[in-house]
């Protein structure tokens, strides 16, 4: 089944709080196994903590200080920043080009939707003039309507 932590403990001669401190430092959760009050370790694990105990080594927290950086390495990445700032200036040049023409494109498109309206408009105001005049002409008895409807709407052939 495993060995249990009191017993790793009694064996290299530390606590049990010292091996449950341990299986969380080395990240051993995974093999370990609780039945009832007791916790069980596999072999891996007690053969981990054994040689952690052995070579207490305290890994440090610090990440270790970063070696000088060759001017040469410096060089070639200021030159690469430089290239991607060069870029990046072309590709806005661009995109400020393509946002004038969008708004050139729509400023025409309102332009001629605005002449269509007006040109709706006035068509529409000739359809109420005639729509009227044809009331009129309806509205007349039958034998005065050819002399009505010529005064109205005129001698034809428009």
């Amino acid at each position: 089944m495993g060995i249990t932590k009191r017993e790793i403990a009694s064996e290299l001669g530390v606590s049990k709080r010292t091996i449950a401190n341990y299986i969380g430092k080395l990240g051993l959760g995974n093999h370990v196994s609780r039945n009832g009050n007791t916790d069980f370790l596999d072999d891996f694990a007690a053969a981990a903590i054994a040689d952690a105990l052995k070579n207490p080594e305290k890994p440090s927290r610090q990440p270790a200080a970063a070696a000088p950086v060759p001017d040469s390495l410096a060089d070639s990445l200021a030159a690469q920043l430089e290239i991607e700032r060069s870029r990046n200036a072309e590709l806005m040049e661009a995109l400020a080009a393509e946002r004038d023409r969008a708004a050139r494109a729509e400023a025409e498109a309102k332009a001629q939707l605005a002449e269509a309206n007006a040109r709706v408009a006035e068509l529409a105001g000739k359809l109420a003039s005639l729509a009227e005049r044809q009331q009129a002409i309806a509205a007349t008895p039958w034998w005065r309507r050819g002399r009505m409807a010529m005064k109205l709407l005129g001698p034809g052939g428009e």
